[in-house]
């Protein structure tokens, strides 16, 4: 599998490739369109309208996990401990060919409504080592999130949010099989 090119906090490095914030308290690691372009036009599975993703990233630290680790920012040791650890490690990642169409259930306009993802799962030894410092700085082990990039989209433009293997084998509709 061809890797891509370490993204660290290096100053060395394009800015575009590093972390970075994402939306709300969450980082991301943005994915360079040379490497892997975003999808250019929507598709259908199981009667399903998806729109793709207009730029695609890896989420590092999703939006509960990003707030709870801003309130505890009050502690500046906490901020640069996180930087630390960001930095530590090598961002490269493999694509696995591996899709899945995701199912998840929301509340809007007090109505349950569903938002779909379809997600390619990717090789990202650094988000477990990552989120073991994460954990320890919290006082509590974490899920480890699984390493996935969103390449398209219904209900909910920005994704269902996967936060550890358990949530993703419950909103797993199935292994999707034909080529996107």
């Amino acid at each position: 599998m061809k890797r891509r090119p370490a993204t660290t906090i290096d100053p060395g490095l394009p800015a575009a490739s590093w972390p970075r914030p994402g939306g709300g308290d969450s980082l991301v690691l943005p994915l360079d369109p040379a490497d892997w372009a975003p999808p250019a036009s929507g598709i259908a599975i199981d009667g399903i309208a998806l729109e793709p993703k207009p730029e695609l990233h890896v989420t590092l630290i999703g939006s509960r996990l990003g707030a709870e680790l801003r309130a505890g920012f009050a502690a500046p040791w906490l901020g640069n401990a996180v930087a630390t650890a960001l930095a530590a490690q090598d961002w490269r990642f493999a694509r696995t060919g591996r899709r899945w169409l995701l199912r998840k259930p929301f509340v809007a306009d007090g109505r349950v409504q569903l938002a779909h993802s379809v997600i390619e799962r990717v090789e990202l030894p650094a988000m477990a080592p990552f989120h073991r410092v994460l954990g320890c700085l919290l006082g509590r082990e974490l899920p480890v999130p699984p390493p996935h990039v969103t390449l398209y989209v219904a209900g909910r433009p920005h994704g269902i949010g996967v936060s550890s293997e358990a949530r993703l084998r419950a909103f797993a509709v199935r292994e999707v099989s034909r080529p996107l």
